[in-house]
């Protein structure tokens, strides 16, 4: 489903919202660095569970606001140094939000002690009943899973736990773009722009470790989302641009 509300220019302020919520559903996933077969080749259905790629809820809302000062606006129009400095500025806000990606709780297994004897897909540990996923108190950066909840599986058999059961951390940022429209002669306008990615340098956490064979599972996030120097995701990044147009 997919919905969105726009607010065209009016009085010099332009505003758009977007909500989609989807559901990715597979029996497993290979491609962009994964490799998530079932757990037992014989019984894809049993795999069968929201994909690796599952945003459930993803949100954004860009706004525009030129500010009503400089040529063209109600206020400050004639030549001066008050349109000078003050006119001509606008404001872009962008904000985005997403749901968490599903995590696939995994175990580390010999072949001997699995039915098939295929340890090439990823095997799954049992859940122990009446134990709750989360840590008490909820899921924190220091603790998003409760290793108590989870059981290595008797020799010949499968683990019972459910394909992506769990989520990883949402991820939200804002973005902020200044820019200032000079006018040189009639047909030459120079553009200043400052752009700040992230700005409130939130940390945007990655999954955790859902190894259950690993001595940090469901410990300490300690990697983000995006390690890059682009895109969403990145620590707070500022940019400063200058453009003729003509």
């Amino acid at each position: 489903m997919q919905t969105s509300l726009q607010r065209s220019f009016t009085r010099g302020w332009l505003v758009s919202a977007n909500y989609l919520w989807s559901h990715e559903i597979d029996d497993g996933s290979l491609g962009g660095g994964d490799a998530d077969f079932p757990e037992n080749v014989a019984c894809r259905r049993c795999s069968r569970a929201s994909g690796d790629f599952d945003v459930r809820h993803s949100f954004s809302v860009n706004s525009v606001y030129q500010f009503p000062f400089g040529q063209g606006r109600p206020y400050w129009t004639g030549p001066g140094i008050l349109r000078s400095v003050f006119g001509s500025w606008d404001l872009v806000t962008i904000f985005t939000a997403r749901s968490g990606l599903p995590v696939n709780v995994t175990v580390d297994r010999s072949a001997s002690a699995v039915p098939d004897g295929n340890v090439s897909s990823p095997q799954r540990p049992d859940l122990v009943p009446g134990v709750s996923l989360t840590p008490p108190g909820g899921s924190s950066v220091s603790q998003w899973i409760n290793p108590a909840a989870f059981a290595v599986p008797a020799p010949g058999t499968f683990g019972n736990a459910p394909r992506n059961l769990l989520r990883g951390p949402g991820l939200w940022q804002t973005d902020l773009a200044l820019a200032k429209h000079i006018q040189l002669t009639e047909q030459v306008q120079v553009q200043f722009r400052a752009e700040a990615f992230n700005i409130f340098n939130r940390a945007q956490y990655s999954s955790p470790n859902a190894d259950i064979s690993s001595p940090t599972f469901g410990h300490q996030i300690l990697s983000t989302v995006n390690t890059g120097p682009v895109g969403t995701g990145t620590p707070r990044q500022l940019q400063f641009m200058l453009k003729a147009q003509f």
